[in-house]
């Protein structure tokens, strides 16, 4: 599934949505070689386009390609539970075009020679655009301060072990070090000696179930934490994902003093709550566990007055025989990357976000979050062409037949979705079309 060369492309009759733009209203978009050359009003490009091919959106909706910045790709190390090529699938599926891969690879992506071989690897399997985070520690083992500069210099785009980091010295230093680089630390925020052997969040259900809980403490300590480091070091901070109103609460607090920093949720935290967990299934059971109601409310009211700053996929491919397993002894995680963008629209369909804000949230504040806003995350002239196409209307059941993941680890099997993407392009290239829309 190698790449082929960037391409030219006429959209017309496509209600256009883009935050940076202030655009939300029907346009023509042309992209030549690859890249936006013109968004203007309906019909106004179409002399300009002659000769190029055309696309009649008839009236479906566009917006930038979806930038991702949670997401485990196994490959190198284990291709069986996700490679580029299955992820990248999975991606253009959910309307994203650019995905932030974490390090949690084998070898662990903690030097400049493994940063440069994903990037490679990616480019010669993927559909979609692969970003490398660096590892903060060496190996992945919250001792020692990676390779930082070699990875930098390599093309990574952000630092991160993807668990978290105890050592409140060594995310001290890493905080400061990056300053250099100007990249963002990706920090996980769990206190692991109060997480203990817990499986759930701490609780009624967790009671009632039998189940060791997570207190909410267990991030909220974290998020407190790394708040006070990035107030300290002024380094680039960014917390993934927050769950939790106490969290929210200090996020809230911070930015208010002036702190800047950056901060996601994943849709299962404004989608479900521990009650879920009721029948044991483990496609519910992910870290951070899922969590009460209140919880649910103060994630969609962060999302909505800015708190929260990007919805990420959390795609956390499991093998089958790994979730098969009693709930307490299952691996934790779940898909993400092709049922994120229907459930981040269901708060649009109910009023709590408007639309133009959940395309900030799943494009251009994730891609400046990177660095890399003006290249993706808009369609402003001059941007790479990265666009999805989707009906908000349509209903679709989700399941099998809807994803593209090497695993199919999703507690939303069965589930009634609106909200599909019906192509995606990258560089002008279409990657995805849907067959039966």
């Amino acid at each position: 599934m190698k790449k082929a060369s960037a391409h030219s492309v006429y959209v017309t009759n496509a209600h256009l949505i883009d935050p940076l733009l202030k655009w939300n209203d029907l346009a023509d978009l042309l992209v030549e070689n690859g890249r936006v050359t013109a968004v203007d009003k309906l019909g106004s490009l179409k002399a300009k386009a002659k000769g190029l091919a055309t696309v009649d959106a008839q009236g479906a909706f566009l917006a930038p390609g979806f930038v991702d910045l949670n997401c485990a790709i196994h490959e190198p190390g284990a291709e069986h539970i996700e490679s580029f090529a299955t992820a990248s699938h999975a991606a253009a599926s959910g309307g994203f075009t650019t995905l932030l891969a974490k390090p949690a690879v084998d070898p662990v992506n903690d030097n400049a020679f493994m940063t440069d071989f994903v990037l490679r690897r990616a480019r010669e399997n993927a559909l979609v655009r692969i970003v490398p985070m660096g590892a903060l520690s060496a190996g992945r083992e919250g001792k020692k301060l990676a390779e930082i500069g070699g990875m930098a210099a390599a093309g990574a785009r952000a630092i991160g072990d993807g668990i978290a980091v105890t050592d409140t010295y060594l995310m001290r230093k890493a905080l400061e070090y990056t300053r250099a680089f100007n990249l963002p630390i990706f920090s996980f925020p769990e206190d692991r000696l109060l997480t203990g052997q817990g499986v759930m969040n701490e609780g009624w259900n967790s009671n009632r179930l039998g189940l060791r809980g997570i207190p909410p403490a267990a991030e909220e300590i974290q998020v407190s934490r790394d708040i006070v480091l990035a107030r300290h070091t002024k380094g680039r901070l960014h917390l993934q994902p927050v769950s939790t109103k106490g969290s929210i609460a200090a996020i809230r607090r911070a930015k208010e003093e002036g702190l800047a920093f950056t901060a996601e949720t994943n849709p299962p935290y404004f989608t479900l709550t521990s009650d879920a967990i009721a029948t044991y299934d483990a496609n519910f059971k992910c870290f951070p566990p899922l969590r009460s109601e209140e919880d649910v409310e103060a994630v969609i009211e962060a999302l909505a007055d800015g708190t929260l700053d990007v919805v990420a996929s959390g795609h956390s491919p499991q093998s089958r025989s790994s979730k098969e397993q009693a709930f307490e002894h299952a691996s934790a995680g779940m898909i993400g990357l092709e049922s994120a963008f229907p459930l981040t629209l269901e708060l649009v369909r109910k009023k709590q976000i408007s639309a133009s804000r959940m395309v900030e949230l799943l494009s251009s504040a994730p891609a400046k979050i990177l660095g890399l806003l003006g290249e993706v995350g808009t369609l402003r002239p001059g941007a790479q062409a990265d666009f999805v196409l989707f009906d908000p209307r349509k209903k679709f059941e989700f399941g099998l037949g809807t994803i593209f993941s090497a695993s199919r680890n999703s507690p939303f099997l069965g589930r009634e979705m609106h909200g599909l993407v019906l192509a995606t392009y990258v560089a002008g290239r279409l990657v995805f079309e849907r067959k039966e829309a």
